[in-house]
């Protein structure tokens, strides 16, 4: 996995001060929001090089509980979806996860995103945050090793590519671009459907590749298939 790396031997990590349960019987969805908040910025503002490691592990299972992935309320689900992101790049290099949970979080990542619209639509900024961090961390890279991965990385491209479409802001285009050419940079062999999807691209009249750097997918696209 690509990602930034942890200095060992640092004095004093960081121990997350976060102590809040986040599952529970008759937890109510304000409740359960505001400590998803406050876990986040926390989270955010915590350094891969000084982290108390052991300090997150209370939140990194509570976090894939079914009633948080599956909760009904969307600023719940973006919310989640910022903590997890901030623990794939505080645990980095290693995931924290099995390859099951793995799929199961970046589905949960994907069908957020396909939510996206523009920055007065609700929760931008966590979906900016979500997508920020898979692009500069590089954490979406664990897809290429997860069993049926290649499923998914076909849906991941699929779903930009129809993103594209909604005149999102250039910085959230890019950062798209980033995460398909890290899948693209990291998996062993392309599949069949991506490449597919790519082409489909260059055939569609209406496709505003450019404006997605498409040119960038495709050489990369290119040069794996050789």
């Amino acid at each position: 996995m690509v990602a930034q790396t942890r200095t060992h031997g640092q004095p004093s990590p960081t121990k997350l001060r976060f102590r809040d349960k986040l599952i529970g019987k008759g937890l109510a969805t304000d409740a359960l929001l505001k400590k998803l908040k406050a876990l986040h910025h926390e989270l955010a503002d915590m350094d891969q090089e000084h982290v108390d490691v052991p300090s997150l592990n209370h939140v990194r299972k509570e976090l894939i509980n079914p009633s948080i992935l599956l909760h009904k309320d969307r600023g719940v689900k973006a919310y989640a979806a910022c903590c997890l992101a901030d623990l794939l790049r505080l645990y980095a290099p290693d995931a924290p996860y099995t390859q099951a949970e793995l799929r199961d979080i970046f589905q949960f990542f994907r069908q957020l995103t396909t939510g996206l619209k523009g920055p007065d639509s609700p929760y931008y900024n966590e979906y900016f945050h979500l997508l920020e961090s898979l692009s500069t961390v590089k954490s979406v890279v664990l897809v290429c090793d997860l069993p049926n991965g290649d499923d998914l990385m076909v849906d991941i491209f699929r779903d930009f590519f129809g993103l594209v479409r909604r005149d999102l802001a250039k910085k959230i285009e890019l950062f798209m671009a980033d995460i398909l050419i890290a899948l693209i940079d990291e998996c062993q062999s392309l599949p069949s459907e991506v490449l597919e999807i790519i082409m489909a691209q260059f055939m569609d009249k209406n496709a505003v590749s450019t404006r997605f750097s498409l040119s960038r997918s495709a050489r990369h696209a290119g040069a794996v298939a050789k």
